[in-house]
């Protein structure tokens, strides 16, 4: 009895008004008469994650009067100025459809023929209506993260397109017609199972922005080159063998094509606007010398985990380079002679081998630059180099300094240690005579080191983003080159009137501390007004 009691509860149990189909009246009901009375004031809609399997019909002609609003119309058209007014609607241009359970959009879109933005992303549809195609005023669709085998050929009728987002989908290859996408600034077809790109994707003559990763990819199409606007191209993780001469892009700024099978460095010859070079995990070999002369404006350049065994004498062109990632390679060689410097930037290096630095030593390099790495302290092998002028030791982990650095670097003119973890300097620092500038910004001084007091060349001093709560004013009157002094973004509470009288300062950056004088309106007048109003202030 007590098991056949239990066995009859069990099936009473009834999860179908959690779990039961979804049914078109269902769907229907999720469109309320404010929605629709909103959609027809705004000219949007909103039916994201409504659950919806189908589209309520009413979408589709949201701004055509019901035979129940007919009736209700008064024959002296006297309305209520509290109730919308037919012949006000705004026809529906934005329309969300996103993260629902579409498993296709209706035909019926073709109605909405003022539409601008469709948004279908995060559904189940496999394919596209045709009549999308009709729909002449959209300028962007998202249709990500659907199950989209192939789109239709009038799809790309959609000629004021200008966003397109297909990426997550199933796409294996796209018509030429994509061609006639002329409007077209951004798209996105990336994590698809595109083999090959149609050689009409050259007519996209106004792409901005091209995401073609994640795909299954060996070559690009030559005319690729005719987007002479675009700005970024990424292709990574597909199988690039073969690349077209990138030389017409003179626009691009970002590439990325890391994850490929590439055994060449790309021709980047005239991409002059270049900012990012992504290359790591291929199978390359040599780094092109004539592709670096032309890319001046280059500041992160990733060639980790390929098979390069020399880096060229030609990187120092690159004068604004900030990240160089030659990590896991095959280098057996720096070549320091003639580029006199010594780059290991962003590597996660936190030793530098005794070798290199003995090669450094004998090349008598000018310049070291150990930027963006996990640097804890220097090692003391690094006195070895003895010739340097400018130390770049910036966005490590540093908490000090050796007492060597002022004894041994004699010949320093810049040092550069912002952002590490340092709260004081050794008192070896003053004995730096040549030195002319010297950044500690972003660090945790809570007051300048008396050391730097002592250096009588020094020009420009930069300790912005610190903990300083005052300024010692005497001390750095000491400071008679002294041509740029940036405080910002400290705990300063009080500035001396006497601070006016350092006349020699053509740049004074005070904002972001706790003073109330000078008022931020003095402070954006600039250097000269500053010290006037400073002068103007001290007690006679």
């Amino acid at each position: 009895m007590k098991s056949g009691k239990m066995s009859v509860t069990r099936n009473r149990i009834n999860h179908r008004s959690v779990f039961k189909p979804r049914t078109k009246n269902d769907d229907n009901a999720e469109l309320s008469e404010d929605m629709v009375i909103s959609a027809r004031k705004t000219g949007q809609l909103n039916l994201s994650t409504k659950g919806l399997s189908t589209v309520p019909n009413r979408v589709w002609s949201i701004n055509e009067l019901t035979p129940e609003e007919i009736r209700q119309l008064d024959v002296g058209l006297e309305f209520n100025d509290d109730k919308e007014k037919w012949w006000e609607q705004e026809p529906l241009k934005i329309l969300d459809l996103s993260s629902n359970s579409l498993t296709e959009l209706d035909p019926k879109v073709e109605f909405l023929s003022e539409l601008s933005i469709l948004d279908l992303h995060d559904n189940i549809m496999e394919t596209l209506p045709a009549e999308i195609g009709n729909l002449s005023k959209l300028r962007k669709l998202n249709s990500s993260f659907n199950k989209i085998k192939h789109l239709p050929l009038n799809f790309y009728n959609l000629s004021e397109l200008r966003h397109l987002d297909l990426r997550n989908n199933l796409l294996k290859e796209l018509d030429p017609a994509i061609g006639d996408l002329i409007m077209l600034d951004y798209m996105n077809l990336s994590c698809n199972n595109l083999i090959s790109l149609p050689i009409g994707m050259g007519y996209l003559v106004r792409l901005v922005s091209l995401d073609i990763s994640h795909n299954m990819l060996k070559e690009l199409p030559p005319d690729i080159t005719s987007m002479r606007v675009l700005k970024k191209l990424d292709a990574n993780s597909n199988n690039l063998e073969i690349l077209p001469p990138f030389g017409e892009l003179r626009h691009m700024e970002v590439l990325v094509l890391h994850t490929n099978n590439l055994k060449n460095f790309p021709d980047t010859t005239g991409c002059a606007a270049l900012r990012e070079l992504h290359l790591a995990n291929n199978s390359i070999d040599e780094i092109d010398v004539s592709g670096l002369e032309s890319m001046g404006q280059l500041r992160t350049l990733t060639l980790a985990n390929n098979k390069i065994k020399e880096i060229p004498e030609e990187i120092v062109q690159l004068l604004n380079l900030e990240r160089l990632d030659l990590s896991c390679n095959n280098i057996s060689k720096y070549v320091m002679r003639n580029t006199r410097l010594l780059s290991l930037t962003g590597q996660n290096l936190q030793e530098i081998p005794q070798a290199i630095l003995e090669d450094a030593s004998e090349a008598q390099i000018t310049c070291i630059d150990l930027s963006r790495n996990k640097f804890c302290n220097l090692q003391d092998n690094l006195s070895i180099v003895t010739t340097i002028t400018d130390l770049k030791l910036r966005c490590n982990q540093l908490s000090s300094l050796p007492d060597w650095i002022g004894e041994k670097y004699k010949h320093l003119r810049f040092i550069d240690l912002s952002n590490n973890r340092l709260s004081s300097l050794p008192a070896s620092i003053s004995l730096l005579e040549y030195l002319l500038e010297i950044n500690i910004s972003y660090n945790r001084f809570t007051k300048l080191p008396d050391c730097i007091y002592d250096i009588e060349r020094l020009e420009i001093l930069t300790v912005g983003n610190n903990q300083l709560s005052l300024i010692d004013v005497s001390s750095l009157s000491k400071l008679r080159r002294l041509a740029t002094l940036d405080l910002s973004n400290n705990n300063i509470v009080f500035v001396p009137p006497e601070l006016g009288n350092l006349k020699n300062l053509r740049t004074l950056l005070l904002s972001g501390n706790y003073f109330k004088q000078p008022r931020q309106a003095t402070l954006m007048k600039g250097t000269e007004e500053i010290l006037a109003y400073l002068r103007d202030r001290i007690p006679t």
